[in-house]
């Protein structure tokens, strides 16, 4: 359990901070610096596209020693979460969000590796579920530290409190993850390749796409509505509270139900909580909007990820690779939408896309079913 318990640690460090800090912290930056909605896109498209190029390196390399590698990307990913500190110019933002998106990708492949390895080998798959709780807990971190000190520092102080809770968490992390063996790790079979999986990393690219949209810019747009009149950081706090425990629900319904089954409905509950705030732009609605996301966007993620395994141990890596290109895709489309149209059709556009996820998992569920009775 201390391996997986070092996972949690790394993943809240890579993905729940030097991921996802950019979420609570855009409006601050944004009213600092006077970014509009465009070059705020730019800075997140950044760091996706660092992501799907880290991504799509390790769905090509095969890596022996990957606790050397996961240890270098883990001090690439702290070290950019302190240089945005020291950052003034755009060009600059966007080269350090680059560079932390390819380490992020990293660190989130690697880690999902090694724990993914050791939890087979103890025939403890519910224990994935576990696992993906560190993103959510690094989202509680960063939105706890930004709702308490953003009133007594400046965003550029936040950033580098992040970077020392980073280090810290960090640590204690690789000293957890020590009790996995590379000997093990190096040694366990890779499962062959059943079924084409071109559905799924089909469904999983929009999801990217969609999902993306609302991990973005729900707190910036919700800070922005004069009428809610209210501190928006709440939002990500609320996605990262359900978001811990949201996994392991998933993780346990699929092995009960199917993990296919579940990731359709996942998908589809994920959709219906997007679009909400396009429907009603209230702080009710905002709120059960966090509530879903946060319930849905890691569970979605582990469910595909446990999919994928099934059939390809680099599945991994193509679809960690996939969601980044759709991640690199939403942002930019929403960006023009915000700024050309009312925010509601950003987020009707992100629901679209995960409703046609969610669709195209549905209709392999269906040829699937229909294969077994023609058999």
């Amino acid at each position: 359990m201390k391996v997986v318990c070092g996972g949690i640690l790394l993943l809240a460090v890579a993905m729940g901070i030097g991921r996802f800090a950019y979420t609570p912290m855009l409006s601050f930056m944004q009213q600092s610096s006077g970014w509009s909605s465009s070059e705020a896109v730019i800075i997140a498209m950044s760091n996706y596209f660092g992501y799907f190029v880290g991504a799509l390196l390790l769905s090509f390399l095969v890596i022996s020693r990957k606790k050397e590698i996961l240890i270098l990307a883990l001090f690439i990913n702290v070290l950019t979460t302190f240089m945005m500190e020291f950052c003034n110019e755009f060009l600059l933002f966007c080269v350090i969000r680059f560079l932390s998106g390819i380490s992020s990708a990293f660190i989130f492949i690697l880690c999902s590796q090694i724990v993914l390895s050791y939890i087979t080998r103890l025939q403890k798959s519910w224990w994935s579920g576990i696992l993906y709780s560190g993103v959510g807990l690094g989202i509680v971190i960063s939105s706890l530290i930004l709702m308490f000190f953003s009133d007594l520092f400046i965003w550029r102080s936040i950033w580098k409190m992040l970077g020392y809770v980073s280090a810290v968490l960090s640590v204690l992390g690789i000293l957890l993850m020590q009790h996995s063996s590379e000997e093990e790790i190096k040694t366990t079979k890779s499962p062959t390749l059943k079924k084409p999986i071109h559905w799924l990393i089909f469904a999983y690219g929009l999801e990217g796409l969609g999902y993306i949209i609302t991990g973005t810019f729900i707190v910036a747009i919700a800070q922005e509505i004069p009428t809610l009149q209210w501190d928006a950081t709440i939002i990500w706090l609320i996605v990262g509270i359900v978001a811990i425990p949201s996994c392991w629900v998933w993780v346990r319904l699929a092995e009960k139900y199917r993990y296919k089954h579940i990731l359709a409905i996942a998908l589809f509950v994920q959709a219906f909580g997007i679009v909400i705030p396009a429907l009603i732009a209230t702080k009710v609605g905002f709120l059960i909007s966090a509530i879903l996301f946060g319930l849905t966007f890691m569970g979605i993620t582990t469910l595909a990820n446990a999919i994928g395994r099934e059939h390809d141990v680099q599945s991994l890596s193509r679809l960690t690779a996939v969601y980044g290109l759709g991640q690199m895709l939403g942002p930019m489309i929403a960006g023009k939408l915000l700024d050309q149209l009312h925010f509601s059709a950003a987020f009707v556009f992100a629901a679209s896309c995960i409703v046609l996820a969610s669709s195209i998992v549905m209709v392999y569920l269906f040829k699937e079913r229909k294969m077994i009775y023609d058999i």
